[in-house]
């Protein structure tokens, strides 16, 4: 399905592909200045989870954005809305850390990201306690917003 996210958006599966696989450790030491941009607001929707109100955080995703929580369940923009709090509410947590494990693309049309992040316990998985958000952002308008964000568990080895 987030192939059908990604067509909607105007970018192919096989496109995407053909960029990850050409993207190397050489090329990632220069970050376009959009890309730039894009993390910028990575960042900033990072640090906000902690700061600010859900209606604030809802602007950093697209309309047709979408988030796949830890158990699969595929949430679009009206639902994230309605949940944000609940669903965002383990990685708000004080204690709840992140680093950025991998970057997958970043070119001038699309920057996804690989975050783990540790302490974000549910209480439904309270044994696991690290993450694995994947971050998808796309150019909208003069900024760039969240597209696709899905949550998988890491159990720690």
């Amino acid at each position: 399905m987030p192939g059908v996210i990604l067509a909607a958006r105007g970018v192919s599966v096989t496109t995407l592909r053909e960029q990850v696989a050409k993207i190397s450790v050489e090329s990632s030491n220069v970050q376009p200045k959009s890309s730039k941009r894009a993390m910028a607001t990575l960042d900033s929707f990072l640090a906000g989870l902690k700061w600010h109100k859900a209606e604030e955080l809802l602007t950093f995703f697209a309309e047709n954005a979408q988030f796949v929580d830890v158990h699969g369940k595929r949430w679009n923009r009206g639902e994230i809305r309605k949940e944000f709090e609940a669903l965002f509410a383990p990685y708000a947590k004080k204690n709840a850390t992140y680093i950025i494990e991998e970057t997958l693309a970043d070119n001038n049309d699309l920057l996804i990201v690989i975050l783990l992040w540790k302490n974000a316990i549910l209480a439904s998985l309270e044994r696991v306690w690290i993450h694995r958000m994947s971050v998808v952002l796309v150019p909208q308008g003069d900024d760039w917003a969240i597209i696709l964000a899905q949550v998988t568990p890491a159990h720690p080895t």
